[in-house]
């Protein structure tokens, strides 16, 4: 049909110009243009490695626009694209493909690992290693791959890239971080979660600001992790933030506004289908169906609303609003050969289901570099988060499914109805106003200062101190109609406040030896690392207010008794550690290390010990009996590898 309107219109144009000019020419525009449109494609394939296994989540993209797709679980993908269209196949690790569409349908493609990946350089405990010279399991992800996913957690956004890295999210309550095992559990009783170093220092992932993220890299094995010791037995994960470089200023701005699906929550029963219920449920207690409403419900109001038809879906009232989440980010990057900066700042805020469920978040981070002399470098990072959260209650909505479905949830005004009929209470009593609090407004503060001198080639030592201030006020208050369970303790309404202090300091002096002897090379590092973190917690509670507006600010105004605790812990570690690298031509691969850790929570006599670990590696892929598969086979390497690792329960 279309190729026939086509051919009408282009016999009758002369016609139709001498009559119609100007429309004429519109016409047939509109008509080419439609055309046009309707000739885009559908492409489809398979994207494989170069040993023939299906490539999961590569990038298909049509280039200079962002219309694409990732391949899914059989490396198979579609889209649709004009035929004059370039589609580019990329993957972290792999060569990026451009392919013109053509006439083509079907494209297949084989990507190549990128052999620039294998000069890249690594960061690993304490240092950096090319990774072709790597012994250790480690896996590397830049910030492309981090601010591909629009969240606020860095480690929510890798979910599925790192092989042996198994990240959930058990809650969907704002703020909530996400449960990490790397390689399995490793304690029945202990914390499972692998250490963090920020720039070098242990640290909070979810202060990070994930667009200030350079790289990070992710230490598998005893082998690689046995270099922290007594931290490292559920793996480490070092995150590298970015840094100013030389040249022009940069100025970057990145913003996103997104917002979750419909919740999919069990609603109660409502209607007919609740009254069958019950009739069910009478005959089952007294042997024969109700004769009328009155008798089924037994109370003037119930029997009133039901003829009314006041049928309320609580689960509905509890989960009205959708789940959102939104970033604004401005970063400044740039310098001179002598001193460079990278200085950020950022807003977040996210709205959980439940009405009372907010988080807003701000950062400020500054990293400068200065070069006092061709000798030595001075330098610090700095990072600052403040947060201001409101919880909700997860109970709301279990209450909210087996609550009474009929009376009047609101009242004329639009307010909630605590007593919304006979007997019968809101499950939604946290929504009335100044009936249930639960906010914890933090700030973190984490600095580190660096001192780098390089007094000739290969001899490195550096010296760096990092400090951690944290404090966080958490708020609570249960009002009479609140729904939320309070403390056992507690006298109806109550009250609590709850402050956490903490500080802590690190100081660690890392001296390093690099050398190359024709066909050798040899790398050494001697480390020493000390401690010392201090926790304060105060607690205080009152309760049988008269005021609800004052909600947890002014304790004393409570006529119930008074509840107080108080805490104090401190903490101190020192360390000491070494390693060893050798490789010869870069087939042959030795590394060695043995760190030394005491700790002052261990019991007297147990307090220090030993967490040695090697590993060999061979290359096979350099020698010259293997130079017949270097078209298809570029890296191939063979490696054994041996470690200690411990768990004391602290960084």
């Amino acid at each position: 049909m279309r190729n026939e309107k086509s051919l009408k219109i282009k016999s009758s144009r002369s016609e139709l110009c001498s009559r119609f000019g100007r429309i004429c020419f519109s016409v047939l525009f509109a008509v080419f243009a439609i055309m046009a449109s309707a000739q885009d494609k559908s492409v489809s394939g398979t994207v494989i490695d170069e040993t023939g296994e299906p490539v999961i989540g590569a990038t298909v993209m049509v280039k200079g626009t962002k219309n694409g797709t990732a391949t899914d679980i059989d490396g198979k993908y579609a889209l649709t694209t004009p035929p004059s269209a370039t589609l580019v196949f990329s993957y972290v690790g792999y060569t990026t493909q451009e392919i013109p569409v053509g006439g083509r349908n079907v494209i297949d493609v084989t990507l190549k690992e990128s052999r620039e990946l294998l000069d890249e350089v690594v960061v690993v405990g304490y240092g950096t290693v090319r990774r072709r010279d790597l012994t250790g399991a480690v896996s590397s992800m830049k910030n492309s791959d981090v601010v591909v996913a629009p969240t606020n957690n860095v480690m929510e956004a890798l979910q599925g890239k790192i092989a042996g890295m198994d990240i959930t999210k058990s809650s969907g309550e704002t703020g909530s971080d996400v449960n990490i095992l790397l390689r399995g559990s490793r304690s029945i009783y202990g914390s499972n979660e692998p250490l963090f170093i920020i720039d070098g220092i242990p640290g909070i992932y979810s202060q990070v600001n994930p667009s200030d993220i350079e790289s990070i890299d992710v230490l598998k094995d005893a082998s690689s992790t046995a270099i922290y010791g007594s931290a490292g037995a559920n793996g480490v994960v070092i995150i590298t933030t970015k840094r100013g470089e030389e040249g022009k200023a940069i100025v970057n701005f990145d913003a996103y506004y997104g917002f979750s699906g419909d919740v999919n929550y069990k609603h109660g029963m409502l209607g007919d289908e609740w009254l069958a219920y019950h009739r069910e449920a009478y005959k089952y207690i007294n042997g024969d169906y109700p004769t009328d409403n009155a008798t089924l419900m037994g109370n003037p109001e119930y029997t009133s609303a039901l003829e009314e038809g006041k049928w309320i879906d609580w689960v509905d009232l509890a989960s009205g609003r959708r789940a959102t989440t939104q970033k604004y980010a401005l970063s400044v990057s740039g310098g001179t050969q002598k001193a460079r900066i990278f200085a950020s700042t950022s807003y977040s805020k996210e709205e959980g289901l439940l009405p009372n469920d907010e988080l807003d978040r701000y950062t400020l981070r500054l990293n400068a570099d200065m070069e006092i002399n061709k000798y030595a470098t001075i330098g610090f990072t700095s990072n600052l988060t403040y947060s201001d959260h409101d919880r909700g209650v997860k109970n709301t909505f279990t209450k909210s499914l087996t609550a009474f479905p009929l009376g009047d949830a609101f009242d004329e005004d639009g307010n909630l109805n605590h007593r919304f009929i006979d007997n019968q209470d809101s499950p939604l009593g946290d929504f009335i106003e100044n009936q249930f609090a639960n906010n914890t407004k933090s700030t973190y503060i984490n600095s580190i200062g660096y001192l780098d001198i390089t007094p000739f080639k290969g001899f490195k030592f550096r010296s760096q101190i990092s400090a951690i201030l944290s404090n966080s006020r958490l708020g609570q208050y249960w009002g009479a109609q609140a729904t939320a369970n309070q403390p056992s303790y507690a006298k109806s309404p109550f009250a609590q406040k709850t402050h956490n202090n903490n500080w802590a300091y690190t100081w660690e002096n890392i001296l390093s030896y690099n050398a190359d002897i024709k066909d050798h090379s040899f790398g050494a590092q001697f480390i020493t690392s000390y401690n010392k973190n201090t926790n304060e917690q105060t607690i205080a509670g009152s309760g049988g207010f008269d005021v609800d507006t004052w909600q947890f600010h002014r304790l004393l105004s409570g006529s119930g008794s008074q509840y107080t605790y108080s805490d104090y812990s401190r903490t101190q570690k020192m360390s000491y550690a070494f390693r060893v690298n050798y490789n010869y031509k870069g087939r042959y691969l030795l590394t060695f290390s043995n760190r030394w850790d005491g700790v002052s929570w261990f019991s007297e006599g147990s307090k220090w010990d030993s967490f040695p670990a090697g590993a060999v590696a061979w290359r096979l892929s350099d020698e010259e009996f293997m130079e017949s598969t270097r078209n298809w086979l570029s890296n191939a390497k063979l490696r054994v590898s041996y470690g200690i690792t411990g768990n004391s329960g602290g960084t």
